[in-house]
């Protein structure tokens, strides 16, 4: 495919040139309204597709040369010399950075329709570049103690994620109760029949008995009590203060994570897919900006193992980002902040670690890391929920993460009050301290 387009885009380059010289030679014999404006208009645009092919023929080919490099500028001030040499009638008047920028341009084009060359590793190449968390001889990773900041960043700044201890036994028993009283009362809202969602009695885990028909069984947000105790956990806001060095901090208003035991269920075997929450190319943008894609965070309610699934991710995936994204082509979502699934055939899915979690423990990863989840092959329930902190706006700089995040603590509560879900009256019975206040953005929605 490569080289056809080579020989296309000379072939095309020698025919432009051919009808530029022809055109000259008309206009010097005949004057300036030898051509019509149609015609003139169809020498420029098969002009510049033709240099485009010769921009990118130029580029491709040091590509080849040196597979997974970035292009140095002087390439790309070397590529504008060569096509304005073979292209002088075309490029005649035009400024020097207009040309740099038109070669720019192809260079994406290119990337849009062909994956660049990839560089070739061995086993131990990619075993290196993808370290493993460190396990512990019961099966489960290490964790660190939400006070520990630097080990927990140390452990992000490797692995690109980190466990953490958050949440006591009595707390994640009294969220399990929190998550069904919810589901059931969501379940009654709905008119839902049958009996009441149990999580220790799969007869009542069927598919009509939920009150959501996604595969994930639950598609509102948490806003039980104890899920909103749980987002301002000293331990998890310590936790984040600690990886983001900031304590004006804002937390999310997300949902609970169920996934039933599908021991002898097949269908039931759910799990998400190897994904970025933000695609790598944007992931790249904003690291070159000074931005910090942020961060994902889930709290176990209940011992995850191999055996009722459990949190996977790629350690040392954001090390490797940068790279990985010079040797892959631009997807549609590349100039978004859309999510993006990594292709089935990548190698790097095969170095992927599973996560299993204690009760209590939180495994929080960076935007920028690839991540999934196995699926439940047990008789029990795998319990979860999903809490993140990010930098309050009054905080400044060049990111408002409550703007980016679907379910910043501003956008959710706005939302659910418009919806009736929540009243003022539910907020002020949490009986919120400062700091909830604050993690919560109560005051700013009093501002609206």
């Amino acid at each position: 495919m490569a080289s056809l387009s080579c020989l296309e885009g000379l072939r095309r380059l020698a025919n432009v040139n051919r009808s530029v010289e022809s055109s000259e030679k008309l206009i010097q014999e005949e004057g300036s309204e030898a051509l019509s404006d149609a015609e003139r208009k169809a020498l420029r645009r098969d002009g510049w597709a033709a240099a485009q092919l010769a921009a990118q023929a130029f580029l491709r080919e040091w590509m080849q040369a040196h597979p997974g490099e970035a292009l140095p500028e002087s390439i790309f001030v070397a590529c504008q010399e060569a096509v304005n040499r073979q292209l002088p009638h075309l490029f005649s008047g035009r400024e020097g950075g207009e040309l740099l920028s038109f070669v720019r341009y192809a260079h994406k084009d290119l990337l849009r329709v062909e994956d660049p060359p990839k560089r070739l590793r061995s086993t131990a190449d990619w075993e290196s570049i993808f370290p493993r968390y460190p396990t512990l001889d019961d099966g489960y990773l290490k964790s660190f103690e939400a006070c520990d900041s630097q080990g927990i960043r140390q452990a992000l700044d490797k692995y690109g994620f980190c466990v953490v201890k958050v949440l006591s036994r009595q707390e994640c028993e009294a969220s399990i109760v929190a998550m069904f009283e919810e589901i059931n009362l969501l379940r009654a809202q709905k008119g839902i029949e049958g009996p009441a969602v149990d999580v220790d009695d799969p007869s009542t885990w069927f598919d009509k008995n939920w009150p959501s028909s996604c595969k994930f069984l639950v598609d509102d947000v948490a806003l039980h009590k104890q899920a909103f105790a749980n987002r301002r956990s000293q331990r998890i806001y310590q936790a984040f203060c600690g990886i983001w060095r900031e304590e004006q901090l804002h937390v999310s208003v997300d949902k609970w994570g169920v996934s039933r035991g599908a021991i002898d269920r097949p269908r039931w075997r759910v799990g998400l897919k190897p994904h970025w929450d933000v695609n790598p190319w944007q992931c790249v943008r904003d690291w070159d900006a000074g931005i910090d894609p942020g961060y994902q965070g889930v709290v176990a309610l209940r011992d995850q193992d191999l055996e009722t699934g459990c949190h996977l991710t790629l350690p040392g995936c954001t090390n490797f980002l940068r790279q990985w994204c010079l040797e892959r082509r631009f997807e549609k979502v590349s100039n978004s902040s859309k999510s993006f699934r990594a292709s089935e055939e990548d190698p790097i899915l095969q170095y992927m670690q599973p996560v299993p979690l204690r009760q209590g423990e939180m495994v929080i990863w960076s935007c920028a890391q690839l991540h999934g989840s196995t699926h439940n092959l047990s008789g029990k329930m795998r319990l979860a929920q999903y809490i993140r902190m990010f930098p309050a706006p009054k905080v400044g700089g060049t990111a408002n993460y409550d703007e980016k995040d679907n379910f910043s603590c501003t956008r959710v509560l706005r939302r659910a009050l418009k919806k009736g879900q929540l009243s003022w009256s539910d907020l002020e019975d949490l009986q919120l301290d400062p700091l909830g206040r604050q993690l919560l953005g109560v005051d700013l929605l009093h501002e609206d």
